[in-house]
């Protein structure tokens, strides 16, 4: 997971996009966003390609490692 994060991290900063953003699962089928927006993961997908950023999709476990 972390070798993962750290490779995607690296290209954000190689192509220089619009960001990072980072999504929790919630179980259910849904993600939560950094706004507290929630939708699917498709969803959170389509919406990052359209804004340039980086989507990240963690479980709420890894969120607070």
């Amino acid at each position: 997971m972390r070798r993962d994060l750290e490779r995607r991290l690296r290209a954000v900063e190689l192509a220089r996009s619009g960001g990072v953003e980072i999504w929790i699962h919630q179980g259910d089928g849904m993600v939560r966003g950094p706004r507290g927006e929630q939708m699917t993961c498709e969803e959170a997908e389509a919406l990052g390609r359209a804004t340039g950023k980086l989507t990240i999709f963690l479980s709420e476990i890894d969120a607070q490692l």
